[in-house]
């Protein structure tokens, strides 16, 4: 990366001043790199001066002359005092050509890093709870997910991917009393959309338990039996977890028909969502046996209390985490014990270097006591493992409950997307081959990105306007530009593999940014990995989005009259297509030769 290489360059110039005594011995403190907003002002700028006045007491714009003046790098071609004291750089155009050339010649190699080579990450995301089908308000975790499993990956981490279904929990219980009551053949319905008459039968039970009306009406119509207690669901719910728990046959083999059908379904799901393969389905029941010897050390440590009603809990209040309820006084688990019984199996099993978790912002509190409670416990892995905490996804009419009906099923927001392309497709270029299958992509690829160009902290609204837009920074324009220019590379004679950039051959300043801008994917990577962001991979996308289109409008290539010239545009031409076709893989989204 021209970044670390840049800055190794200025580490050594700060190190010959102090030899010479321009500057007073210290030791050298940790300074930015960052490409200026605008990128007429060089290709990257340091604020390593300020840095180094505010620690010596100097002067900032004396201090960036100095380092300034002693820059040698090779592919440093110039640098410039900018405001206070920042140092604008400038690389040289043959450092620049070489490291294309290198990049063409290994197009798989040249974005890739070993920074974590030896390294494993657990990645949690999805989390789909069985007998529900899924929708819009899983997107986003299995979207950020998939997209920083992608990017590790991309890095040399053995990033190891798990979905940690909800499959255990008194919502269970619940469908497990619901289906009894109504003598339910959860054998049948496997080609009948099952999990959309479970998902109905639960919701209509948490109804039932408080619309009286409802109850009569349900009575008169013969459903239950004499004997079911529609209005203290939630308590007879309870009672059939618990039977789950202590392994009442019946309700398992319920509970595993349940489970078969809603694995198959997420499976489905997951090809839809074109997701990097999974490396773990490790459900919550999966750890059932691991429970009780943590409740016991929990009470042999005194973390953990037994209250007069049998309930098992940590008191966190002198932390301000409130009360964390390992075990419920119906003796029932939850989820912080799973989350706890999951964190210790993965350390000891994986001996993990980050442990992620990519949940909703409002599983906050649950997340500090987990982490809390394994530290007390004396679990490993607690310091390496961090909530990747994401914003809510609304409607513009306001939030999505699967309760009340506003929440959107996956399989119809991704029809729903397909179609609307495939109409802009058939408006725009009607003589497109496999119109279906690129509509698909970019209607998928859209959705994918209108979520990962926002910061994963934000609160979005999803309005379909601004997801389908072939303008701005969305998915669809970043595709059509690689479209574009994949055209160019396609009408070339001698297409993308072999390209060579030739020797000598001066840039402008539109081609110098733009293979500046090109050869920064690297970097982008490694910028988002930093915190988990994958909206810092989309933002440099669409930078490099917007400079390509700048040099198409502005720049002929296989018109270009001078030999060298086209030869060289056409180099660059492949490089712009190499970048986003591999950084928009990063995300998760195809990029189509056509569209």
């Amino acid at each position: 990366m021209f970044r670390q290489k840049v800055r190794e360059a200025i580490r050594l110039a700060i190190a010959e001043l102090k030899r010479e005594g321009a500057l007073p011995d210290f030791v050298i403190p940790e300074f930015s790199m960052a490409a200026p907003e605008d990128p007429a002002h060089g290709d990257y700028a340091t604020n390593a001066a300020l840095v180094i006045a505010k620690l010596t007491g100097g002067k900032p714009v004396e201090i960036a002359r100095l380092i300034a003046g002693k820059l040698k790098a090779s592919e440093i071609a110039a640098a410039a005092i900018a405001g206070p004291g920042f140092v604008n750089l400038t690389l040289a155009d043959g450092s620049l050509t070489g490291a294309l050339s290198a990049a063409l010649r290994k197009p798989e190699q040249w974005w890739r890093s070993e920074a974590g080579k030896g390294k494993t990450v657990r990645v949690e995301y999805f989390q789909l709870n069985i007998a529900k089908r899924p929708h819009v308000g899983h997107l986003r975790s299995v979207v950020i997910g998939d997209a920083i499993k992608r990017m590790l990956l991309a890095f040399g981490y053995d990033a190891k991917s798990d979905t940690h279904v909800g499959d255990w929990g008194t919502q269970f219980g619940i469908l497990l009393y619901a289906i009894k009551q109504l003598r339910f053949d959860v054998a049948g319905y496997m080609e009948d959309d099952p999990l959309a008459r479970y998902e109905m039968l639960y919701s209509f039970y948490n109804q039932a338990s408080q619309d009286s009306a409802l109850v009569e009406r349900l009575k008169s119509q013969g459903w239950g039996s004499d004997t079911t207690d529609w209005q203290n669901i939630h308590e007879r719910g309870k009672e059939e977890f618990v039977k789950l728990e202590r392994g009442d046959p019946e309700n398992r083999k319920i509970w595993q028909r349940l489970v078969d059908i809603s694995m198959k379904k997420l499976g489905e799901s997951a090809l839809r969502l074109g997701l990097a393969p999974f490396d773990m389905h490790r459900g919550e029941s999966f750890y059932e046996p691991m429970m009780p010897e943590i409740v016991a050390l929990a009470l042999f440590k005194d973390v953990a209390k037994k209250t007069g009603d049998g309930a098992v809990v940590a008191d966190l209040t002198a932390d301000g985490l409130d009360e964390a309820v390992l075990i419920k006084s119906d003796g029932a688990s939850t989820y912080l014990l799973r989350d706890l019984a999951t964190l210790k199996y993965m350390k000891e099993t994986l001996n993990f270097t980050a442990n992620l978790y990519v949940v909703d912002v409002r599983q906050s509190l649950h997340f500090k006591q987990v982490f809390r409670v394994a530290k007390r416990l004396g679990f490993e892995g607690v310091e390496e493992s961090t909530h990747i905490e994401f914003g809510f996804m609304t409607l513009p009419e306001g939030p999505m409950s699967t309760r009340k009906g506003t929440a959107i099923e996956l399989e119809a927001l991704l029809f729903e997307a397909a179609t609307k392309v495939s109409a802009i497709i058939k408006e725009k270029n009607p003589d497109l081959e496999n119109r279906d299958l690129v509509a698909k992509a970019i209607g998928l690829g859209a959705i994918k990105y209108f979520d990962l160009s926002h910061h994963r902290r934000s609160d979005i609204v999803f309005r379909w306007h601004e997801v389908l837009t072939f303008e701005g920074n969305t998915g669809p324009y970043l595709q059509y530009t690689h479209a574009r220019f994949r055209s160019i590379v396609r009408k070339a004679t001698n297409g993308t593999k072999g390209t060579k950039v030739p020797e000598g051959v001066a840039l402008d300043p539109t081609e110098h940014r733009l293979l500046a801008a090109v050869l920064r994917l690297p970097e982008a990577i490694e910028d988002a990995l930093k915190d988990y962001t994958p909206n810092t991979l989309a933002n440099y996308l669409y930078t490099l989005a917007q400079l390509a289109n700048e040099f198409y409008h502005s720049h002929p290539v296989l018109q270009e009259p001078d030999e060298a010239k086209r030869k060289l545009r056409l180099a660059l031409v492949s490089g712009v297509v190499l970048t986003l076709a591999k950084g928009l893989d990063l995300l998760g989204i195809q990029a189509p030769d056509e569209m």
